[in-house]
């Protein structure tokens, strides 16, 4: 029996990404959906994309912007003053139902199906940070040592986001896949994954689709909101 698995992540507060996603997942039927974290911040829907997220039952885990909203920013001593002022915008867009929610989402998800393990989570996880944020620096994908990383995993393929531009690591016969950003698109397309699981095959490929673009350019150029005009061509290739 083949058993079928659509991943997203990074949305971002693109809500018509998103709602063109999980309409081709709807139309295709496939039941297990995931969702590797940041559904909110940079873009100017937060409140509408949480909305679909719960509105359809979608198993989520964790990036680092839903922690912002749930813990503050303070768990990141990284972050500047328009990126914090933009975090405070984000959660006053949200309220108590949104951080209950994301309360109850964990950071981490498992899956066994077959031979297969498979790990959902935004990134790699730092087990020597002692403060509330769990990730490694995306910087472990330039330099390399993400495969040293990797023998920490217990999983054989382990799906991300957080890192906005998709890849693959393969090390010691285990695979981190990263799915890359459904939001923080510059045209209008977007993707999700599609895993397919039959008795010991796997096939892992990418799904193409249109959204409406220019519905979310009107959004966003409509939406005034901290920390907009940085991200406005360089995340979303929109030219103010």
């Amino acid at each position: 029996m083949e058993r079928k698995l659509a991943i997203f992540s990074d949305i971002h507060g693109n809500f018509q990404a998103l709602e063109a996603i999980l309409k081709d997942i709807k139309e295709k039927e496939i039941e297990d959906i995931y969702c590797l974290g940041d559904v909110i911040s940079i873009g100017p829907n937060p409140k509408e994309c949480m909305d679909l997220i719960i509105k359809n039952n979608i198993k989520m885990v964790l990036g680092n912007h839903d922690l912002y909203y749930i813990k503050g920013t303070e768990i990141d001593d990284e972050m500047n003053e328009d990126e914090i002022a933009h975090a405070e915008w984000t959660s006053q867009q949200l309220n108590d139902k949104y951080k209950e929610y994301l309360d109850k989402c964990p950071l981490q998800i498992k899956e066994e199906i077959g031979e297969y393990k498979l790990a959902f989570q935004h990134f790699l996880f730092n087990p020597n940070k002692e403060d509330q944020y769990p990730f490694d620096d995306i910087s472990i994908v330039k330099d390399n040592s993400i495969k040293s990383k990797m023998q920490l995993l217990d999983a054989s393929i382990t799906f991300i986001g957080h890192e906005h531009q998709p890849f693959k690591v393969e090390s010691n016969n285990k695979k981190v896949i990263d799915i890359g950003s459904s939001g923080c698109t510059k045209d209008d397309n977007t993707f999700y994954t599609l895993v397919s699981i039959k008795d010991d095959d796997i096939t892992i490929d990418k799904v193409n689709i249109e959204y409406n673009r220019k519905e979310f350019e009107d959004s966003f150029n409509n939406t005034i909101y901290p920390d907009r005009d940085r991200t406005a061509k360089r995340i979303f290739g929109i030219n103010n």
